[in-house]
């Protein structure tokens, strides 16, 4: 299975803990379609958020979303790139989110080298890098992180002079029980 992100910028607030038929109509379609929700982001302020899947590819993940009547900007497929060692967790009031796009790509080295960079002055500074998901052409970067706050982390890639869109404070969607989508 192919890890997918989905990316959704909206006007209007964002509310996944009230589910609409649009939502559950979006779970059916990828249940049909043999993908598996794993956890989404919200942006603090609602406006934003990421879903993760495993799913077959990218495109059944768009169509279920298209078929559903589903709202989105971009889906992608993912590698997920994780620290050595014991995994850290996601902690509430903590999590924060870097995006990053990069037209040109970047090379592995080229990645090992800013993180050569930015994971010490992370550390100095209080921050705990979770995971990182990198898209297969190397041209989008989504970091989680756990961080006192944003500008910590803007300021650590401008010193560094690493470009990127945006860092937001995020709170984790989990579900207990993936819901019974066949009854």
């Amino acid at each position: 299975m192919a890890l997918i992100l989905v990316e959704t910028l909206s006007d209007a607030p964002l509310t996944p803990e009230n589910p609409t038929d649009t939502d559950f109509r979006v779970l059916q379609c990828l249940t049909e379609r043999a993908a598996t929700w794993r956890y989404s982001l919200l942006s603090s302020d609602r406006h934003r958020m990421i879903c993760t899947f495993y799913a077959p590819d990218a495109e059944s993940v768009r169509e279920s979303y298209r078929r559903a009547g589903g709202v989105f900007n971009s889906i992608w497929t993912a590698t997920m790139i994780q620290p050595e060692g014991e995994q850290p967790q996601h902690r509430e009031g903590y999590l924060k989110v870097f995006q990053g796009t990069y037209p040109q790509g970047f090379t592995e080295e080229q990645w090992d080298e800013a993180n050569r960079h930015l994971l010490p002055c992370y550390a100095e500074r209080g921050v705990e890098w979770v995971q990182s998901y990198l898209s297969l052409d190397r041209t989008r970067v989504t970091c989680e992180l756990n961080a006192p706050d944003a500008d910590i982390i803007r300021e650590a890639h401008r010193r560094f002079d690493i470009p990127f869109d945006c860092v937001w404070s995020a709170m984790l969607i989990q579900l207990a029980a993936t819901p019974d989508l066949t009854a």
